[in-house]
């Protein structure tokens, strides 16, 4: 069981406030972006995008579960693979593979070696991820991440160096978010990193400070919609 750790400090939430400024601003600032996104997206699409976005704006109709109405866009997935550093790791785990976008490019990244748990707890996009990356690298799972300890047990892996998040932690209550942080602290090699991408609001940034050795915080305006990447770094003994 993880220890309870004591209610944001006034500082905490003076400094969410402060978030949810910068994160009005950068929209109205952003919508720019976001327009030349989405032309982008209508201009070079194919009949493969076209199925993507489909498949994302069925799931999230039919699962509330899913928060996803679109695939992520290349520039959220190079700032994730950026944060997470893959040079050296060995043992990456993701939290909800959605339809397999960043699944795709972990693979592509990873040394001959690694291997890669990809969790996702909705089947339509198990089943579809799982169907079309062939890849003997990858251990595909249908499964919730709030088990990652099971899972992991299950396969016979004690540590992770990488793991990164896509489900949206404001799904979760205050404890399950707290217990899955204690969880993916506890799984993960000195040094190691967790990457949260696909978050909406600051809320999850007081807790990662009660977790993780340092916590780094980026935004990507150029996704649908605009989201947070935290980096969250366990302290090496």
């Amino acid at each position: 069981m993880s220890e309870r750790r004591p209610a944001p400090r006034k500082r905490d939430r003076d400094v969410l406030d402060a978030l949810g400024e910068m994160i009005e601003g950068r929209l109205k600032r952003g919508r720019e972006k976001l327009g030349a996104l989405i032309a982008e997206v209508r201009r070079e699409g194919s009949a493969g995008d076209a199925e993507e976005f489909l498949g994302y704006l069925k799931a999230f109709l039919a699962d509330p579960g899913v928060a996803a109405i679109a695939p992520s866009s290349r520039y959220l997935v190079a700032r994730t693979l950026k944060a997470l550093s893959l040079e050296n790791a060995k043992v990456v785990v993701e939290y909800g593979a959605a339809r397999g976008v960043l699944t795709r490019r972990l693979l592509r990244d990873l040394a001959p070696d690694a291997r890669l748990v990809a969790v996702e707890f909705n089947r339509e996009f198990y089943e579809h991820f799982s169907s079309r990356l062939r890849d003997p690298r990858l251990i595909p799972v249908h499964g919730d991440v709030t088990r990652i300890d099971e899972i992991l047990a299950g396969l016979g892996i004690a540590r992770a160096d990488r793991v990164v998040s896509g489900i949206p932690f404001s799904f979760l209550s205050e404890a399950g978010r707290r217990e899955l942080l204690a969880k993916t602290a506890a799984l993960l090699t000195p040094g190691g990193r967790f990457v949260a991408t696909y978050q909406i609001t600051g809320h999850l940034i007081p807790l990662l400070k009660d977790y993780f050795g340092s916590v780094d915080i980026q935004y990507e305006v150029r996704n649908i919609p605009p989201c947070f990447v935290f980096t969250g770094t366990k302290t090496p003994r």
